[in-house]
């Protein structure tokens, strides 16, 4: 008798699938909808006037300022701010007197109470018994008097080493606010603050909307990736033959010790290796990093790839390649004549995994490229961290590079899925 069943079970595990597969794609959502606006506001989110011309940015498709493409309401939310700063910076330090007047009536009657606070905590902590509270907080305002000792001693036992150092700041200000030193210095302190805003506001407007070179992190992202996995595949295929098939001594060691470089993080092993090659010179030259990062890549994939690889190739007859010897081919014309094609799936899938790593790989890039300043090497990773900290970071404008970034991953799995779903169990257990 065949148990039927129940429509309760039945609806909760289909709502389940639907809330599970809802919340999955919620981040996919969220990019496709932000990438296909203008300008992306979290708080006027609408369907409202989509469009594709984030995408043409990225692409380089159109060339054009920040006020072109959106008019005034971006550039002025950017530099409003900087010249809202600059004026009032400005308008306290156009002369000596507007500045004591902008500390007599904004900053000090804030510090001074400040200081009060803290003063009448640390007397209600430690229990000070005074017959006039008020003159004695007066007093302890100011410097090198016996009441400042005494708040100062007690200070030092209730208070953090911060809150102390807060506290004797405070103080110090109190009492040097309106002396000539104190004015000079804060005066020069703002002037060159102003400098600092200017030159900030300056490279706003000389920015472009299009200042974003994805096509060139594409590229050297794809070479990157592409060139470790290619080498780290090579060897794996050559390591992995050697451990499966040759019988030498330590080959057993070895076998079993292959994977023992992944029980040291990236972030372990990353200065290590930032510093052997600043001693070595390797990164003085953009060349130098870039063949030392595509050496760092293989060293990270290397490992699991011998491992899968060589478990593989045990699964291979090695009657066949008995066989193709007695016809007079050679050790290496077996292995790429005979071994190779029987291991498609598995030699497939371990590319695709070595190219995955160095694709999605940001810590030793930003080591090696990006504390060297080689903009022109950046990863796609990289880039878009550094697009996304850019005063024209527009949200659509990074939402649309960050999709399109997925697209090469996306195609390899689909030309290759017949020998993925073949290569999935490959070398995943030792025969």
């Amino acid at each position: 008798m065949v148990k039927k069943k129940s429509p309760l079970k039945t609806f909760l595990f289909y709502s389940g699938i639907i809330i599970i597969a809802f919340l999955i794609l919620i981040p996919f959502y969220f990019m496709v909808l932000v990438s296909l606006h203008a300008d992306y506001d979290p708080y006027k989110t609408s369907f409202k006037n989509l469009t594709l011309r984030n995408y043409a940015e990225i692409f380089g498709l159109i060339q054009s300022t920040e006020e072109e493409v959106f008019g005034k309401e971006i550039l002025e939310r950017n530099v409003k701010s900087i010249d809202d700063k600059i004026a009032r910076l400005k308008k306290i330090s156009g002369s000596k007197e507007a500045y004591v007047a902008y500390l007599k009536n904004e900053v000090y009657p804030q510090k001074e109470k400040e200081l009060k606070n803290i003063i009448e905590l640390v007397i209600d902590f430690a229990g000070l018994a005074l017959e006039n509270r008020e003159e004695f907080v007066l007093n302890a305002m100011k410097k090198d008097t016996p009441e400042a000792k005494t708040i100062e001693e007690n200070a030092a036992i209730i208070l953090s080493e911060s809150d102390m150092q807060m506290f004797l700041n405070l103080r110090d200000f109190v009492n040097s606010a309106f002396t000539d030193e104190f004015i000079n210095s804060q005066l020069d302190k703002i002037h060159v603050q102003i400098k600092e805003l200017e030159q900030q506001k300056e490279r706003i407007l000389v920015e472009k909307a299009t200042e974003f070179p994805f096509l060139k992190y594409l590229r050297n992202s794809l070479m990157f990736a592409g060139i470790a996995a290619l080498l780290s595949l090579f060897f794996a295929i050559l390591g992995g033959y050697a451990i499966s098939r040759l019988k030498f001594r330590g080959r057993g060691v070895l076998q079993r010790s292959v994977l023992i470089v992944y029980l040291f993080g990236g972030t372990v092993i990353m200065v290590p290796l930032y510093q052997m090659a600043v001693k070595l010179g390797i990164l003085s030259t953009p060349f130098g990093a870039s063949v030392y990062l595509i050496v760092v890549y293989v060293i990270q994939t290397l490992p699991v790839s011998l491992y899968m690889l060589g478990n593989y190739f045990r699964t291979i007859p090695y009657s066949i390649e008995e066989a193709a010897i007695i016809d007079g081919c050679g050790r290496f014309e077996t292995i790429f004549r005979i071994v190779l094609p029987l291991s498609a799936p598995a030699i497939v899938t371990v590319y695709i995994y070595a190219f995955m790593i160095g694709w999605n790989e940001y810590l030793f890039a930003s080591a090696f490229l990006n504390l060297k300043s080689y903009k022109e090497l950046f990863t796609l990773p990289l880039g878009l961290n550094a697009f996304s900290q850019s005063a024209h970071s527009v949200w659509g404008r990074l939402m649309a590079a960050s999709l399109v970034s997925a697209v090469p991953i996306i195609l390899i799995f689909g030309l290759m899925e017949k020998y993925l779903t073949a290569g999935f169990t490959a070398g995943g257990v030792k025969e």
